[in-house]
């Protein structure tokens, strides 16, 4: 079993791409790709990217996903450095899920040391 794992980009990073291929993210509205199935099917292959089914959480709410992959990304950074590339991961998935005013929440809570949840285990 080889130790390298194949981490998709996030949607940010492969937006930045896009923009540095075509120039800008965004098309002219009246351009034809607007109504070429292909052109905007191969562009949600491109751009698009979703967090895997969890058997852990089967309710369609995600909230405690949401928190629990925070907590596992956190905590693989914690335990196996800031490098280790498989905790981005973790990254992808509670930046897809979770609301960005939670998280912004959560990291004044980590820098102030009041976070209910330990990274250390």
């Amino acid at each position: 079993m080889s130790g390298k794992i194949d981490v998709p980009l996030t949607t940010s990073e492969r937006l930045q791409q896009y923009k540095e291929k075509f120039g800008e993210a965004l098309r002219h509205p009246d351009a034809p790709e607007w109504y070429s199935r292909e052109h905007n099917e191969k562009l949600k292959a491109d751009l698009l990217w979703s967090a895997p089914y969890d058997a852990r959480f089967p309710q369609i709410r995600k909230q405690r996903q949401c928190f629990a992959y925070y907590v596992d990304f956190h905590r693989c950074k914690e335990l196996m450095g800031e490098d280790y590339k498989p905790c981005k991961f973790f990254q992808n998935v509670y930046k897809d899920f979770c609301p960005g005013f939670w998280v912004e929440k959560w990291n004044e809570l980590v820098d102030e040391g009041r976070f209910p949840a330990k990274f250390d285990r």
